[in-house]
Formats: structure tokens, C-alpha cells, sequence
């Protein structure tokens, strides 16, 4: 999904949960919905070695345009199960965080959804561990 898609779909699921939450339980929803996405920054800053925003969004549409010919999209780390346990961690022991570790999950089941609608449920990692694995593939990363 891209990012005004992400957008909309949070304020839809943000506008639903008004009655049960207050402001700011809102807010780290969105928040955690919202910047997740920012290690796809991260990717893009390893890879093109370019801090440009702009041209983040073009490498990704891109890349989500030959989607088909890529197998392994490369570590995302915000979005690993690893990176969802620590943030539960932290949960733990800061309750008043859980609705920005549930946007993070909102916006995890989201791409996942879209992934497997497009047939590419498996194009990222879900633990740290399948990285390690497979950034060995042949030819990583593809673009």
C-alpha cells in the first residue's frame, strides 16, 4: 500500500474507534499506523545512498510495479515480528503505549492483506532470522 492509501485507511479505522478511545490513545493509533512505513526510508537510503523524499516514493513505485520479478524485497524493520515483540515489551511495562503497537499491527495487517492479494505474501521478512537467510539469495537486492 502506499502512503495516502495507509493514510486513509487509518483515519477510517481512527474514526470507528472515537467512541472507545480517547485523543491521544488516537493519536499513538495513527502514529503507530502511519510511521512504520519509515523503514522504507531507511531501505531506500541503503540502497540509492540518497536522502530525498521525493524520490523514495518513486523508487518504491517502482519497485511495486516489478513487484512480479523481485523475490525478496529486503529487510524491513519495522515491520518484523521481532521489532512487534520488543515494542510489546516495552507495553508491558508502559501501558499507556498499546494503541501505538496497535497501529503498528493495523498497518502490518494491512500490507499483509495487499500482499497476499497481489500473490506476494512472502516478498519481505518476518523475522530477523529469514533475513539473515535469504539476503544470500542470488542477485540481492534486486534494485
Amino acid at each position: 500500500m502506499n502512503l495516502p492509501q495507509h493514510i486513509a485507511l487509518t483515519c477510517a479505522a481512527s474514526a470507528v474507534m472515537i467512541p472507545f478511545l480517547r485523543w491521544w490513545e488516537l493519536l499513538l493509533f495513527a502514529i503507530g499506523s502511519i510511521l512504520i512505513d519509515v523503514d522504507h526510508y531507511i531501505v531506500y537510503i541503503q540502497r540509492r545512498k540518497n536522502f530525498n523524499v521525493r524520490g523514495m516514493f518513486q523508487y518504491f513505485a517502482v519497485l511495486d510495479q516489478i513487484h512480479q520479478t523481485v523475490p525478496y524485497a529486503g529487510l524491513f524493520i519495522f515491520h518484523l515480528f521481532d521489532f512487534f515483540l520488543l515494542v510489546g515489551i516495552v507495553c508491558f511495562f508502559h501501558p499507556f503505549l498499546f494503541p501505538l503497537l496497535a497501529g503498528m499491527l493495523f498497518h502490518f495487517t494491512a500490507d499483509l492483506i495487499e500482499l497476499t492479494r497481489k500473490g506476494r505474501p512472502f516478498i519481505r521478512p518476518y523475522l530477523l532470522i529469514e533475513h539473515l537467510v535469504r539476503r544470500r539469495s542470488i542477485g540481492y537486492p534486486y534494485y
